[in-house]
């Protein structure tokens, strides 16, 4: 009897909480359903290998810009001595120095006339109307490195100064940059290190309470030198002079034979491949030539070019075959194509130019021929 009326007791407690936990319980008002933590914010990992060689964003001195359609970094930089066009591309993981995307956010080293910090703004009545009353500069054409001192005077409640991107179409709209920076409504400002030749607006930019005032001034920048052979990576201008060098030439039937009196140094360059294999002139005085007797109207390579030319296997193995006429000594040139290019332009014969692009560590370099 015990056990029953334990069971029975069992049975009614079972019944009651289950009645209990199927019936709707009240919700008090503003109480929350969960307990659960807030959402983190989400960071992008500091682990990404991007940051290994796109360090930008981490770079001291340096500012964020948000890109606008048609900006180029070769004009942003203006300025700028700190990095070229192509370093700031590669540190900025960008496909292109030439072609930003619209809307993204770069980082600038902070001399680049896109995002300098500049003088704070004077004050003025919130009430007075943006005028100019004159936006002019000094020059008109320079040279990419010399520099222009623009002056104006305006009124209203702040002043900025600021490029315009070349226009993609000619009708587009020149929007002030989100990095500009405000500067006095009377004031001067001097602009230099333009990377590449051709025509810029700058454009002097007033705002007042509801609206806002903008005239442009256009300037022309040429090369303060040229590329040899007018050719490069026009319109960006060399940062260095060519520089003369004392040269011999030899054209074979697969080839030339170039010798540069500054690094004592012989260029072989085969057609085949378009390569070039470099080797140093050790030819001593008095030494021998090749005793291999050329073909009719054609000539054996002497001196230091022989002996490379036999080293390399003569006229079948080395790719040059035989020469096609005499060394001949001229006044070459050679520019690098970049700061920090594997690439040099070198002055042939006459009208000829050649581009060297030597890798380091890499057996043979690439030639091609890029004028004349």
């Amino acid at each position: 009897m015990r056990r029953l009326r334990y069971l029975a007791v069992l049975l009614v407690f079972v019944m009651v909480h289950t009645a209990a936990a199927q019936t709707p319980q009240p919700v008090t008002p503003g109480m929350p359903f969960s307990t659960s933590a807030a959402p983190a914010a989400v960071v992008p990992s500091a682990q990404d290998a991007r940051l290994a060689s796109c360090a930008a964003p981490t770079l001291p001195n340096f500012q964020p810009y948000t890109v606008r359609s048609g900006d180029t970094l070769a004009d942003l930089l203006t300025g700028s001595t700190t990095i070229t066009p192509a370093q700031a591309a590669a540190l900025n993981c960008l496909d292109a120095a030439d072609t930003l995307p619209a809307g993204a956010v770069i980082w600038l080293p902070a001399d680049a006339f896109a995002v300098a910090p500049s003088a704070a703004a004077t004050e003025a009545a919130e009430s007075a109307p943006p005028q100019i009353a004159s936006f002019s500069a000094d020059a008109e054409t320079i040279l990419n490195d010399q520099s222009v001192t623009l002056s104006w005077q305006a009124q209203g409640q702040a002043a900025y100064l600021y490029l315009c991107p070349p226009a993609q179409p000619p009708d587009a709209e020149c929007a002030r940059p989100r990095s500009a920076q405000p500067l006095p409504l009377t004031g001067t400002l001097t602009v230099g290190d333009f990377s590449r030749a051709g025509t810029y607006a700058l454009r002097l930019e007033v705002t007042g309470a509801e609206a806002a005032a903008a005239q442009d001034v256009t300037l022309e920048v040429i090369c303060a030198q040229a590329w040899l052979g007018l050719v490069g990576a026009s319109p960006r201008c060399p940062e260095d002079p060519a520089r003369t060098v004392t040269a011999v030439w030899q054209p074979f039937e697969g080839g030339v034979m170039m010798w540069f009196s500054d690094t004592r140094q012989i260029y072989v360059l085969t057609n085949a491949d378009g390569r070039i294999q470099i080797f140093n002139d050790t030819y001593v005085e008095g030494s021998p030539d090749p005793a291999a007797t050329a073909p009719e109207g054609l000539l054996t390579p002497i001196r230091g070019f022989g002996l490379v030319w036999q080293t390399m296997g003569g006229a079948e193995a080395s790719g040059l075959g035989w020469a096609l006429a005499s060394e001949i000594g001229f006044d070459s040139a050679r520019q690098p194509a970049g700061r920090t290019s594997y690439t040099t332009y070198i002055q042939g014969p006459g009208d000829t130019v050649y581009a060297f692009t030597e890798i380091p560590g890499m057996e043979r370099g690439f030639w091609a021929q890029v004028s004349g």
